[in-house]
C-alpha cells in the first residue's frame, strides 16, 4: 500500500497525484512554536508503507527544505517501507559549486541532508545543473518538462528557440531539435550578485518570434531583459517556457509589465494566482510515471 504525504503549499499536485494513482493523500499537520520553530505531525499509520511525500523547496526555502526534511523523518520514525520523495522545484540546485571566496557546496550540503532524513528515492523536475545529481547516494530521477513545453510547438513554423545564458544552452539546444527550429543564445554576464547585463544576441532573430527557454524565473530580470534585447534586434514577439516559476519579490509586477506575450510555466510550484500571461502545464503524469515504475519495481 501507498500513501501521499504533503503540506499545503503542494497540495494542488499531491491531490492531483492521489486521484492519477488512486491512493490516499494526507496533509500534515505544521505548525510554528512561538520562536518558529517548525512542528509536523502527520496523523495516519505509516508502518511497512510506501510514503510519497511531495514537496517542493521553494520560497521561503529554508522552511519548506525544513518541512520536508520534518516530515521524511516523522515517516522513517513511524516504520514506512520505502520513502519517495517528490521534490519537483529542488532549492539551492543553483548552489553546485563555490562561486566566492570560501563560500560552501551549498547543493551538496542539501543532498545530504535529504539522504540522512531517510529518503529512499528522490524524483524532480529539471536540475538547474546536472551535476548536483551525483550529489546524492541515494536513486536520483531528474525528469525533463522539455516533451510537455514542446506539444505546444509542434506545429509552430518559423521561430527561433533562445537561451538567455550559454549555461542554458545545452538545454536549449536539445529542446530547439524537438520541436525543429533554429536557436540563438543571449550573451549574459553577472557583475555582481543578482545583477546581470546583456548586450548581444548570437544567432539571428531578425523577423521572427523568439521563444526564450529556460529551467527557473526567480526575480524575472533575465527574461525581462532578454525580451527587450531580442526586440531591439529586430525579434517580432517573445514568449518563454519556464519550468520552475519561483518568482520572488516583485518578479510577477516586473513580468507582466514587459514586452513577453506569453509565459509557459510548469505546476513544480503552487501558485493560488498567476496573471493571464501565465499559462500553467501540468506534471501529474510525468510524476506519476515515474512513482509507479519505482513502487513497482
Amino acid at each position: 500500500m501507498s500513501k501521499i504525504i504533503t503540506s499545503n503549499k503542494q497540495k494542488q499536485l499531491a491531490d492531483n497525484l492521489s486521484k492519477c494513482l488512486g491512493v490516499e493523500c494526507i496533509e500534515a499537520d505544521i505548525r510554528r512554536f512561538a520562536d518558529d520553530e517548525l512542528r509536523v505531525q502527520i496523523s495516519t499509520n505509516m508502518r511497512d508503507e510506501d510514503i510519497i511525500i511531495v514537496q517542493s523547496t521553494a520560497k521561503p526555502a529554508n522552511d519548506r527544505l525544513m518541512e520536508l526534511l520534518l516530515m521524511v523523518d516523522a515517516a522513517k520514525r513511524a516504520g514506512a517501507k520505502k520513502i519517495i520523495a517528490v521534490v519537483p522545484y529542488l532549492g539551492y540546485g543553483r548552489q553546485d559549486r563555490p562561486t566566492y571566496n570560501y563560500g560552501p557546496i551549498s547543493a551538496r550540503l542539501v543532498a545530504s541532508l535529504i539522504e540522512v532524513a531517510g529518503v529512499d528515492h528522490l524524483i524532480t523536475l529539471d536540475l538547474h545543473s546536472p551535476q548536483v545529481e551525483g550529489f546524492f547516494r541515494i536513486d536520483v530521477q531528474n525528469l525533463n518538462s522539455a516533451p510537455i513545453f514542446a506539444e505546444l510547438f509542434r506545429d509552430r513554423k518559423d521561430f527561433v528557440v533562445v537561451s538567455p545564458d550559454t549555461g542554458g544552452l545545452q538545454r536549449t539546444q536539445k529542446f530547439g531539435i524537438m520541436v525543429g527550429a533554429k536557436f540563438a543564445i543571449v550573451d549574459k554576464s553577472r557583475e555582481k550578485f543578482n545583477t546581470c547585463s546583456m548586450n548581444e544576441v548570437i544567432g539571428n532573430v531578425s523577423n521572427k518570434s523568439c521563444v526564450i527557454f529556460d529551467d527557473i524565473v526567480d526575480t524575472g530580470n533575465t527574461l525581462c531583459m532578454a525580451a527587450e534585447l531580442l526586440l531591439d534586434c529586430g525579434a517580432l514577439s517573445v514568449e518563454a517556457c519556464i519550468t520552475h516559476a519561483v518568482l520572488s519579490r516583485d518578479a510577477l509586477l516586473k513580468l507582466e509589465e514587459s514586452k513577453i506575450s506569453k509565459i509557459f510555466v510548469t505546476n513544480s510550484i503552487q501558485h493560488n494566482a498567476l496573471s493571464s500571461k501565465f499559462f500553467i502545464n501540468d506534471i501529474t503524469q510525468l510524476f506519476a510515471n515515474e512513482i509507479k515504475r519505482i513502487i513497482n519495481k
